[in-house]
């Protein structure tokens, strides 16, 4: 429970000082700001008094039941207050101090010190070298720079690693007047992380959307449930986008899944948006202000036709669609105007329409219209030309909003003035562009479908499934590296569609292959990526030649180990080469990887990536949302592959990494799809 790091009854701030300059009192002057409606205790080396409170300089002159203790004391005496505060029964505490894991090795060794310490005593710790928290309801203020109250009480909740880029984000809400009802500096989280406060603020009836700034996950796996269990929206920015490369040794699917995109498939795939930017940020909080979405038909309605057209590319762009404008919505519009210029389609154009009456009332014909999800509404004005009736579109809106229940955005081009006038008078968000506005919307959208997408069945494991991993296990147990063959036999087990092969140790085993043409491949562990190696022969077209093939690579890669030789498929039958693969990420857990496949993945990059395992309707986004998804459906009069038949592929594949631990990489490449059915080609596997 974090309850009394963000609603404390009793309060203790500890390295207080009446001396000018002492960091604390900045603290006790924002909660005075803030009307904080808890008691406070000051605690120092000397006594003192700031503004009104006594300043105490022993723990036993304390009260009990003190619910927080906020400390700004130098990092080497910060493991001795918290032993002094988990004697005294103080079971939270946010360490505002910097030195700690910031600093290197010495740091370090404090904070190992310090956490050790809270744990002995059960003490949870925020921090450090953090500003702490702010909670417009119950006035808590803990900042140590000042901080007038410059928000209105409002339902986002702010959760930042960083302090300074947080008081930015609180900055641009308070410019555009949106509510805040949390704010959390988490900073170098010794321990609590981001993961708690997920859990903390979703359970909170005063937040309706949680911000986040992060430049590190944790504890993935456990931040991914955290979000996906979450019923409000998510909006997440996080820095560092740099590739891990050093994992791409192996496989291509470790060369095409680096971090970022890990985290990237995480956050989509548990239903929170990932965000870009601060300018982003506002406008997905302000779309998330008024009433959820619930469907992608919008309309918009625009005073010019130029601003038209863009609104309807990025309506596209963030997922909506422009239906025909329904008859009742268009009878209406014709008997406010008859005008023949006004042309019956969405988006409408009203460039000849003047009267600044109508306007909301055609706004209100389409939000009324059960056709319709969501209504845009574009408006250009002087401030000093027919500003009142101008300014009457945002209420106007607001009313329409809540009376339908569906969001009705604004977007009203005029003068910076003008424009923060409006935003402090009006708690209803509107916009200054139309990129922002559809940012907005699609934020709802998005939230929504998130919503669904949550709901989906994710399959269990299965007998197959068991069997495939009792043979990985078995592998790892006696030591030995899965090479193609048995990867075969594994993935036989756990009923993927393999391709029939023999595995030639001497020149008479290849009596087996009696089906030309056939490839012969390498197997051995001096040859991963057989291409790469010259360990791949396609197109061989009868005995004889595959003879001479054979003692040629045997020569060059021989004497065979265990395991070892050289695999004779027959040539696959023409279909789409893709790649299907399994890495299993430090920080998330397994994973499933799909794209366009052969030897360009890792050039072409077009890949879906997500947390396994996953249901059938989450394999076939994957392949939705790739590039190259066309190339699937057929082209240059090649029939459309059978996307079934991946998909079963993608399913069994993401359960047997659920299934199987050991698994570090699994690399199915190429997964050959035909016009009927799939088989793996290839596959590799790398144990833990």
């Amino acid at each position: 429970m974090l309850e009394p790091l963000f609603h404390p009854k009793r309060l203790l701030l500890v390295g207080l000082s009446d001396k000018p300059g002492n960091l604390g009192r900045n603290i006790v002057a924002n909660l005075a700001d803030f009307r904080f409606d808890g008691e406070l205790f000051l605690l120092g080396r000397e006594p003192g008094v700031v503004l009104g409170h006594r300043i105490a300089t022993s723990y036993d002159e304390l009260p009990d039941g003190i619910d927080l203790a906020v400390m700004l004391v130098p990092a080497r005496t910060v493991t001795s207050h918290l032993d002094a505060c988990g004697r005294k029964g103080i079971g939270h505490v946010i360490i505002e101090s910097g030195g700690f894991q910031e600093l290197g090795d010495e740091g370090l060794v404090l904070a190992r010190e310090a956490l050790d310490t809270a744990r002995r005593h059960g003490i949870r710790v925020q921090g450090p070298n953090c500003l702490g928290n702010t909670v417009t309801r119950s006035g808590l203020c803990t900042t140590f720079v000042p901080c007038p109250p410059l928000w209105r009480q409002g339902g986002v909740a702010i959760v930042t690693q960083s302090g300074g880029v947080g008081l930015s984000f609180l900055f641009d809400m308070a410019s555009e007047n949106i509510g805040l009802a949390q704010f959390a500096s988490i900073g170098n989280k010794l321990d609590l992380d981001e993961t708690d406060y997920v859990q903390a603020m979703a359970s909170d009836d005063q937040v309706n959307t949680i911000a986040m700034y992060l430049e590190a996950v944790e504890r993935g796996r456990a931040f991914y449930d955290a979000v996906r269990a979450c019923d409000k929206p998510v909006l997440v920015i996080k820095s560092g986008r740099t590739e891990a490369g050093s994992q791409a040794a192996f496989s291509h699917t470790a060369a095409v899944a680096a971090d970022d995109s890990v985290l990237s498939a995480a956050i989509d795939q548990a239903g929170a948006i990932r965000v870009e930017d601060a300018a982003e940020l506002i406008a997905r909080m302000k779309g998330l202000q008024m009433p959820r979405i619930r469907g992608n038909r919008l309309a918009v309605i625009s005073r010019t036709g130029g601003h038209a057209v863009i609104a309807a590319d990025a309506a596209i762009g963030q997922g909506f669609v422009l239906p025909p404008i329904p008859p009742t919505f268009l009878q209406k519009v014709q008997s406010l105007h008859a005008s023949s210029l006004i042309k019956p389609r969405n988006p409408l154009d009203l460039g000849d329409l003047f009267n600044f009456d109508l306007y909301a009332e055609i706004m209100e014909a389409a939000a009324a219209d059960p056709e319709i999800d969501a209504v845009l509404f574009m408006h250009e004005y002087l401030a000093d030309a027919r500003r009142h009736e101008s300014r009457q579109l945002i209420p106007r809106a607001e009313q329409l909003a809540k009376r339908y229940g569906k969001p009705v955005a604004v977007v009203l081009f005029t003068d910076g003035q003008e424009s923060a006038y409006l935003k402090k008078k009006h708690d209803y968000p509107f916009f200054t562009s139309v990129e922002s506005a559809l940012l907005g919307l699609g934020a709802s959208l998005r939230v929504v479908q998130g919503h669904a997408r949550r709901a989906l069945a994710i399959p269990d494991g299965d007998d197959g499934i068991r069997d495939a991993a009792a043979m990985i296990r078995a592998h790892k147990q006696a030591g030995r590296t899965t090479l193609l063959a048995e990867g075969f036999d594994v993935l036989a087990a756990a009923g993927l569609p393999v391709a029939s092969s023999v595995l030639a140790r001497d020149a008479a085993d290849l009596a087996a292959a009696s089906t030309f043409p056939v490839a012969a491949k390498v197997i051995s562990t001096r040859a991963v990526h057989k291409s790469d190696a010259g360990g791949v022969v396609l197109g061989i077209e009868d005995a004889v030649r595959l003879a001479a093939t054979f003692e040629d690579l045997a020569r060059r890669f021989g004497p065979f180990a265990d395991g070892e030789g050289i695999l004779v498929q027959p040539m696959a039958a023409q279909g789409v080469e893709m790649l299907v693969g399994g890495l299993r990420d430090p920080s998330f857990g397994p994973m499933v990887v799909v794209g366009l496949g052969g030897v360009l993945v890792e050039v072409m990059r077009d890949t879906a990536l997500r947390l396994a395992p996953i249901g059938p309707d989450e394999a076939r986004a994957m392949l939705a949302g790739l590039r190259g998804a066309p190339v699937l459906k057929g082209v240059r009069g090649r029939p459309p592959a059978d996307i079934e038949a991946l998909v079963h592929v993608i399913v069994r594949l993401s359960r047997l990494m659920a299934e199987c631990p050991e698994i570090a990489e699994l690399d199915m490449n190429p997964v050959m799809v035909h016009a009927q059915g799939a088989s793996v080609i290839d596959v590799r596997i790398a144990l833990q």
